[in-house]
């Protein structure tokens, strides 16, 4: 299996912050790219390709994928019927590794992944290891029940994440359900989707 092996701090030094919201990391003291000459260019003007090409970066990178997985889930997308930037995020918002993220079970997209690769998660009763398993409404989607399992997402203190509309959260039986489809306003602000499509569309 393909797996990203760089800094995951260098899109955040390149924007000037944290698309993680961690307030520990690199980006908050040096809010610059990296590289020795990375303080010059920290107010350098980008052409229209590059911050199509950033915006692009910026979204892969928040949902950890790669780049061929990015692309077809955009493919996808655009073959829906719809807005495609806003079918685009949803199907990025509801995969199984983001909405267990999303659910307080990992304290990271990237611990996400691992928690469904290690088969710590159920989705409809059935074990599901796939991070990329795509999620429907009505699906419920818990943490299974034994102690490995479960230690986990009571040492990340689940209880009190922050469980956006779209997702209802059982937290007694360690249960999460996808009762709506995300909507704009529950995505980050940075988010430039329309560059993204603009990105592809070249």
């Amino acid at each position: 299996m393909a797996t990203y092996r760089g800094r995951k701090s260098d899109i955040s030094r390149t924007v000037g912050f944290d698309i993680w919201g961690q307030a520990k990391s690199p980006a908050a003291k040096r809010q610059y790219p990296c590289g020795q000459h990375g303080p010059n260019l920290k107010d350098r003007r980008q052409s229209e390709y590059g911050e199509q090409l950033l915006a692009k970066q910026v979204i892969r990178r928040y949902y950890n994928m790669l780049e061929k997985q990015f692309s077809n889930t955009f493919k996808k997308a655009q073959r829906m019927h719809g807005n495609t930037s806003l079918n685009f995020l949803r199907l990025l918002e509801l995969r199984l590794a983001t909405v267990v993220w999303r659910l307080g079970y990992a304290r990271t997209i990237f611990q996400a992944r691992q928690v469904v690769n290690h088969c710590h998660v159920l989705v409809n009763g059935n074990v599901v290891n796939i991070p990329s398993f795509q999620l429907k409404v009505g699906d419920v989607v818990e943490v299974r029940d034994r102690v490995s399992s479960r230690s986990i997402a009571r040492a990340n203190h689940f209880e009190g994440a922050a469980v956006p509309a779209y997702l209802e959260s059982d937290v007694q039986n360690f249960k999460g359900k996808v009762i709506a489809l995300p909507e704009r306003e529950d995505f980050p602000k940075f988010f430039q989707e329309q560059q993204v499509v603009e990105f592809y569309a070249r």
